[in-house]
């Protein structure tokens, strides 16, 4: 066994001669080496910074020292993007230098992103040897996490079917990292499987959302069911968290359904009798179709398509707004009529609603009616008398008259009833039939029969004038009987 451990001994000491030789051959051939290190520098957020590469040699030399370098196209930044393209070039190093630099241009932004390497690559060196051939430059990135935002939506349910609400999540700058975070639909006034669903699992429903890299925004929906019920507007609430790679901005947007169902409003036709005087409400009610969860307001107006005349038969009815209380479902607005003794036609107001809240219009017009109460006029017809004269032609006038003023036209028809003392066409011009014609207002007319003259001792002579067909009166006295006085000496005799 002693020969053996001998012989690994002489094995050990050749093996370090060995060595020793080999080191000392080196030192001996005195050849420098070159190394290149691996810098670092801050990007900033905008124009360029030097990114300075330093490559050294071991020792300075008395020969030109020369290497290559370029571009390894290995590190992470992109050239062109994130730094000004390197261009391939050699460096020489004089007899006694000993260090050069290679610079690289980086260019400054403000997208949160990992710190980023450029690597360039040492080859070809003269009259030197290569330690360390490659420099991994890093970039490091200053820019602050970007910040996640959720808006608040909204969106009108419609009467059936869906419509989708949609919740947009944005970054308030791209990144080129890739950026997570989770969404959860919590609380509001929606009922989720009533008002609205959602795919998402989970209760409350809940997912999580990534943005690759350059992703700027990110959008989730959920189905609005569409009805007809009268409701408020509702929510629902989207709220973030856990966000990777960002913060958290805006975390809760509140979307909110539209409500569009509407009660409709109507006024109705009332009716009221004016009387002989003072004044008498005419009231219009105005309702809602059903009870609303809003103030509902209208506007009202004297729409002046009646046939009343403001200021005359009724009092001038001001515009105003008629306002619901939740829940209330009828007003009233009242027109003050004005009495009178005027037989006329029935009267109306129109009474106009427009503008409303919350509300739709069915019935937008309510015709009231004045309803007359005034009895028809009567008509007479006087009994006048004239001389008859020697000659020529003298008017014997009848006069009509109505027993109160009319607010309607008013006609009767006259004749000659022929039933006179008198001769048509020789005592008298023939009277021809005719209608007499009283405008609203009026209450007399006339009717004339042309007497004539002569010298002829007579009776006294009558003509009858008798009314008929009256309209919107009633009569009461139908003929008039005219006397012809005469007015001629008595014959003497001879």
């Amino acid at each position: 066994m002693r020969p053996l451990r001998a012989a690994r001994f002489v094995v050990g000491l050749l093996t370090a001669a060995s060595w020793t030789f080999a080191v000392g051959a080196a030192a001996q051939d005195g050849t420098p080496t070159l190394s290149i290190d691996s810098p670092s520098v801050t990007e900033g957020d905008g124009g360029s910074t030097s990114l300075t590469f330093t490559v050294r040699l071991s020792a300075s030399s008395s020969q030109p020292v020369t290497v290559a370098y370029a571009d390894a196209g290995t590190g992470t930044a992109t050239s062109g993007a994130d730094y000004t393209a390197l261009p391939s070039g050699t460096l020489t190093f004089s007899a006694g230098e000993t260090s050069k630099t290679i610079t690289v241009s980086v260019r400054g932004d403000t997208t949160d992103e990992p710190h980023q390497t450029v690597v360039v690559q040492l080859s070809g060196a003269t009259n030197a040897s290569l330690a360390t051939a490659s420099g991994t430059g890093t970039i490091r990135d200053d820019d602050a996490l970007p910040s996640l935002s959720v808006n608040s939506p909204s969106v009108t349910e419609g009467d059936s079917g869906t419509k989708n609400l949609t919740f947009t999540v944005t970054l308030s700058a791209a990144s080129e990292k890739r950026v997570r975070t989770v969404f959860a639909l919590t609380g509001g006034t929606a009922t989720l499987g009533t008002d609205y669903t959602t795919t998402l699992g989970r209760n409350p429903p809940r997912s999580s959302m990534v943005f690759s890299a350059g992703q700027t925004s990110r959008s989730v929906s959920v189905s609005v069911r569409g009805d007809t019920t009268v409701e408020p507007d509702e929510t629902v609430v989207m709220r973030l968290s856990g966000a990777q790679n960002a913060v958290i901005g805006t975390g809760t947007g509140t979307g909110t359904i539209t409500n569009d169902d509407a009660p409709s409003l109507s006024i109705d036709a009332p009716s009221a009798a004016e009387g002989d005087g003072g004044t008498t409400a005419l009231t219009f009610t105005v309702r809602l179709s059903t009870a609303s969860i809003h103030q509902v307001t209208v506007g009202y107006a004297d729409a002046g398509t009646g046939t009343a005349t403001s200021g005359a038969d009724y009092t001038a009815l001001s515009p105003g707004t008629l306002t619901f209380s939740a829940g209330e479902t009828s007003k009233t607005v009242t027109v003050s009529v004005r009495g009178d003794t005027a037989d006329e036609p029935d009267e109306t107001v129109a009474v106009r609603l427009s503008g409303p809240t919350n509300a739709v219009i069915g019935t937008a017009t309510g015709m009231g009616t004045i309803t007359d109460d005034d009895a028809a006029p009567s008509l007479s017809i006087d009994s006048p008398s004239a001389t008859e004269g020697d000659s020529g032609s003298t008017d014997l006038t009848f006069t009509v008259r109505l027993s109160a003023a009319s607010g309607r036209a008013v006609t009767v028809a006259y004749a000659d009833a022929g039933t006179g003392t008198a001769t048509s066409g020789a005592d008298y011009t023939a009277l021809s039939s005719g209608t007499l014609t009283f405008s609203a207002g009026e209450t007399s007319k006339t009717i004339t029969v042309s007497v004539r003259g002569d010298t002829t001792d007579e009776p006294h002579q009558t003509v009858v004038v008798q009314l008929s067909g009256a309209t919107n009166a009633s009569i009461s006295t139908a003929s008039g009987t005219g006397t012809i006085r005469d007015d001629d000496a008595l014959p003497s005799l001879s």
